[in-house]
Order: structure tokens, then sequence, then C-alpha cells
């Protein structure tokens, strides 16, 4: 597992919007899809009270979406709010939670 130190950035593969459709090759542990499955419920419920989030931290979670290919540019918080939801949901799905891929 690679080690981040504080003020590098780790190298991550697949991470740009060049990103790959299909399925990653390593699997994780349910736990770590559990926990980020209600990470991204809290981020997207905080979303939704104006002023909840910081424009710089939801501005950078925006960059993020984008460079994956997760949001197109220049989304609104809306457009924002709805990528958090659909990554949600294929988190779900690879947890097991849905028996068909949401679409």
């Amino acid at each position: 597992m690679p080690t981040i130190f504080p003020g590098r950035r780790a190298n991550v593969t697949g991470v740009g919007a060049d990103a790959s459709q299909s399925p990653a090759p390593r699997s994780c542990h349910a736990r770590d899809l559990a926990a980020l499955i209600g990470l991204l419920a809290v981020l997207e419920g905080q979303l939704m009270v104006d002023g909840a989030v910081p424009e710089r931290l939801a501005g950078r979670i925006r960059g993020r979406f984008e460079r994956a290919g997760l949001l197109a540019p220049g989304g609104d918080a809306g457009d924002l709010r709805r990528a958090i939801n659909g990554l949600n949901h294929r988190l779900r799905y690879a947890l097991g939670e849905y028996p068909e891929p949401p679409r």
C-alpha cells in the first residue's frame, strides 16, 4: 500500500478523466466501501445546506469529480450533489446492496 506523506501527493493511477469505465483491477474491503458510502452521504447532505460546506472545499471536490470524469466542467451545486449521489449508489452496488448497477 502506498504511503502518503504530508505535503506529497500520492501516486494514484486511473484517477484522471481518461480513467476506464471497466471495473477496478483490485477489490477492497466491504468496511471501506461502507465508510465511503457514509462519508459521501454526509457530504451530500451538507451540500444541501447552504453554506455548510466552505466554497473552497466544495470547489476542490468539484474539481476532483471533473478530473475523474464524474462531473461536467462548470457544473453547479446541484450537479455536484447528483454526481456524489451517483457515486454513492455505484459504491452501494459494488457492496452488493443492489442486484443491478444503478443508472
